[in-house]
């Protein structure tokens, strides 16, 4: 699988990552318009973040039916993501669009670390 990112929802800019590290970022897996699991953490290049120890944490949901989300016709399905340098505490209702970069390039979010990364389930 390749790697791919999105842009954030509040200022446009793409999610970075090296696929070893990343932007602090997060992430909103939307169905219906409404939250369903959210991470938070370094961006890892394939829609997740990293855990404490560096491995990426993973969907409750299989991942077939987050690509199911991600590639349908409607706006309220998929991921949204925030870099945390731009988080406004607003959570999005839409997904994000896609990084035609698919994530490589400069940082977009700062020197932010996330002490604490989590994922949670709705």
């Amino acid at each position: 699988m390749g790697c791919f990112s999105f842009m954030c929802k509040n200022s446009g800019l793409p999610a970075a990552s090296s696929s070893f590290d990343g932007d602090a970022v997060r992430l909103f897996l939307l169905k219906d318009g409404k939250v369903i699991e959210e991470m938070h953490g370094e961006y890892d290049s394939y829609g997740r973040v990293f855990d404490k120890d560096g491995e990426s944490l993973h969907w409750k949901m299989d991942w077939s039916d987050v690509c199911d989300l991600m590639f349908n016709a409607s706006e309220g399905d998929g991921i949204a993501l925030v870099l945390d340098a731009h988080w406004d505490g607003k959570v999005p209702t839409t997904q994000s669009s896609d990084d035609p970069d698919q994530g490589w390039g400069n940082p977009n979010g700062g020197s932010i670390k996330v002490d604490e990364p989590y994922h949670k389930t709705y």
